[in-house]
């Protein structure tokens, strides 16, 4: 079981106090972002050179989860800014790192990443890049970036004509650079996403951080093989903490069984983090990523069931865990994790 820092616990419960208002006002959690600001959040994916906390990774992912059991779109929206730090952490465009890391850290800037055309997202859009000068004319669509109507830069990544990558920073004030609204998506409200449009935006070569080359995502500080197993592990303690608080004699047994589960896949998840490198994840991560999703469902729809009608109410939290649960199934999901998320909700029971 995760042990909450002392000095955490009070911004967790107000962040979890506004949850679902934020979600069904469709509300950026600028107060949840404020709180964390004040206990050193914005530091604690950055190293201590720039002046972060520098966690290790698999401290960072237990924040992350704690985070999630109380709002799932906090969680993310700083996950994301984190992943962005990360790969500029890891980038050798030193000035890059010492212009932007210490501002991450003071909370002046905000930031996100748009990769997911180069990876997993099966959305029409994708970005390319061609070569102007030393630097970069980029053109095409991010089709995905969670919170970049609010981020000051965005660390994208382009396909180059001969079909090599490209990951730089794309500051959203750039002539050319257009986000457009925020999706109406049926989960998630206060983790906006927005597709982000690029017409001849020049990038110069202060903002290269990596490439061009085969691949450019695989170097970046502070990832996990299941670092995404977060957002379902803190999803299930928050479905968990609403079935305990109703005390339904007719929900113990089923408390019971889902703790023990989460409990036994908490320490597979850890166990996996320290022993598999994202190169060699092809069998077991999948199927633990997997599980961890299901897991999460069927808490998700525990919760609903005892709570009846009333979690058919969208400002009930039981509603919204439901929703949050279908994200897990679709979030940075590579075939692999696909094809085994079907298996198991086809799988007899």
């Amino acid at each position: 079981m995760l042990e909450v820092p002392h000095h955490l616990k009070p911004v967790l419960e107000r962040i979890a106090s506004r949850a679902t208002r934020y979600d069904i006002e469709s509300l950026w959690p600028a107060e949840d972002l404020a709180d964390l600001a004040s206990v050193g959040a914005m530091g604690w994916a950055i190293d201590t050179a720039f002046g972060g906390e520098g966690l290790d990774a698999v401290t960072l992912h237990d924040r992350y989860e704690m985070i999630a059991t109380a709002s799932l779109a906090t969680a993310l929206v700083l996950s994301q800014r984190d992943a962005a730090a990360g790969y500029l952490e890891a980038s050798e465009n030193v000035a890059a790192r010492e212009i932007y890391l210490p501002m991450l850290v003071r909370n002046e800037a905000w930031t996100t990443i748009g990769i997911s055309h180069l990876t997993t997202s099966h959305q029409s859009g994708t970005l390319t890049a061609e070569r102007d000068g030393d630097g970069l004319l980029v053109n095409g669509t991010i089709p995905w970036s969670t919170g970049g109507g609010q981020a000051d830069f965005i660390v994208a990544a382009a396909r180059m004509l001969d079909g090599q990558q490209v990951l730089f920073v794309l500051p959203t004030n750039l002539r050319g650079v257009s986000v457009q609204p925020p999706m109406k998506l049926a989960t998630l409200a206060a983790a906006p996403t927005c597709a982000v449009r690029c017409a001849a935006v020049p990038i110069g070569k202060d903002l290269i951080l990596a490439g061009p080359a085969e691949k450019v995502l695989g170097n970046r500080t502070r990832s996990l093989p299941l670092g995404q197993a977060f957002a379902a592990l803190g999803l299930t303690r928050a479905a968990l903490q609403l079935i305990e608080q109703l005390r339904l004699p007719s929900a113990v047994t089923t408390f019971d069984t889902l703790t023990t589960q989460l409990t036994e896949l908490s320490n597979t998840v850890r166990d996996a983090n320290t022993r598999l490198s994202a190169e060699h994840d092809l069998q077991s991560g999948p199927l633990i990523r997997s599980e961890c999703n299901n897991l999460a469902l069927r808490a998700s729809h525990a919760a609903v069931t005892v709570y009846k009608g009333s979690a058919l109410r969208l400002d009930h939290p039981a509603q919204r865990l439901a929703r949050e649960a279908m994200f897990l199934l679709v979030w940075s999901s590579p075939t692999s994790v696909m094809d085994r998320n079907l298996e198991l909700i086809s799988e007899p029971h």
